[in-house]
């Protein structure tokens, strides 16, 4: 029987129906409570991502044999633009696992999407929080680097308020005044994705699948001086209210502590059994929300990355890198 044949390209239009057949059948394997795929949500991922598309795929005889992609995120790093991945959806499909000798289908798809989006002047960090057989493959083949193992801040919910503190509105859409506050907020730090009006309403607003709570302070001229994101869910553990993105500067405590309020009440209303968030160790919040009755809890989650930039390394980037769990595309 002959062996078969892959061609190993970029994405073409015409691919989608075919990727997504893949990712369903990849990961609903062996899981009954798999929910598959729709289109709107490849498309939201994907075709509208205001950063861009980063894809690779194996095709054997039309069906796509494997995929390594990413979603792309324009970033500010030392206060210039730049551009970080987030890798998602890495898939070989169940009939294309077996006879293929390493480094295998998935690394040999890898490494041209790496030739073609890392490196100075393209995507300078490559992320993700991968399972356990991905690390082990991309800590052999592709590079991977630890840059943190990930600690959660948790805090059981008690009995209290399920309504919103005075002074605290909920956001439908994001509008221009986002941008300023994230100009202030981003002064403290070394690397961030820019979050602008165009990335939280694609993020969150138009999500084909999720549904995101966002809670709004404005200052004495209707200006948005802080604002967070919350999502009701059951990863990374059941009954988890999520911290999603906290856009709130150092100097506006009591607007955090209202937002804190805000987050807990609409915790409590949604039945979750605990609210969580995730912030650098160097952020003055890490301290601020431990002060705030959330304990630091560890987890089996590792934050790696391939640094495609000789200036940066993985030590700067635990040490000067923003990021929240908006920049984790399951949740």
């Amino acid at each position: 029987m002959a062996a078969p044949k892959y061609e190993i390209r970029a994405f073409r239009p015409g691919d989608e129906e075919g990727i997504l057949a893949t990712f369903n059948a990849v990961f609903g394997e062996n899981d009954p409570a798999f929910v598959p795929r729709t289109r709107a949500e490849w498309d939201w991922a994907f075709a509208k991502n205001p950063a861009g598309q980063r894809i690779w795929v194996a095709e054997c005889e039309g069906v796509i044999a494997a995929q390594c992609a990413a979603l792309p995120y324009r970033v500010l790093l030392d206060g210039k633009p730049a551009s970080f991945t987030q890798g998602v959806d890495s898939m070989v499909h169940p009939e294309h696992r077996k006879g293929l000798r390493r480094p295998g289908l998935y690394v040999e798809t890898a490494y041209p999407f790496f030739r073609q989006f890392g490196g100075q002047g393209a995507d300078l960090l490559h992320y993700g929080w991968p399972v356990e057989p991905a690390w082990r493959i991309g800590r052999t083949f592709l590079g991977y680097q630890i840059v943190r193992t990930q600690i959660i801040h948790v805090r059981e919910l008690e009995p209290g308020a399920r309504e919103l503190p005075r002074g605290v509105e909920r956001v439908a859409r994001f509008g221009a005044d986002v941008h300023a506050l994230y100009l202030r907020c981003q002064a403290q730090w070394g690397a961030s994705v820019i979050r602008d009006e165009r990335y939280l309403n694609w993020r969150f607003a138009d999500h084909p699948r999720f549904r995101y709570q966002v809670f709004g302070v404005r200052g004495a001229a209707g200006e948005l001086v802080a604002c967070a994101i919350y999502r009701r869910a059951d990863r990374p553990y059941p009954g988890s209210g999520l911290i999603m993105d906290w856009l709130v500067p150092e100097d506006e405590l009591e607007a955090g502590e209202l937002l804190r309020e805000a987050v807990l009440a609409q915790a409590r209303s949604d039945g979750a059994r605990a609210a969580l968030v995730v912030f650098p160790e160097w952020s003055r919040w890490n301290a601020v929300f431990q002060e705030w009755s959330f304990h630091l809890h560890s987890s089996n989650y590792l934050l790696i990355g391939i640094v495609q930039d000789p200036r940066y390394d993985t030590w700067w980037l635990r040490e000067h890198w923003w990021y929240q769990l908006a920049e984790l595309d399951v949740v």
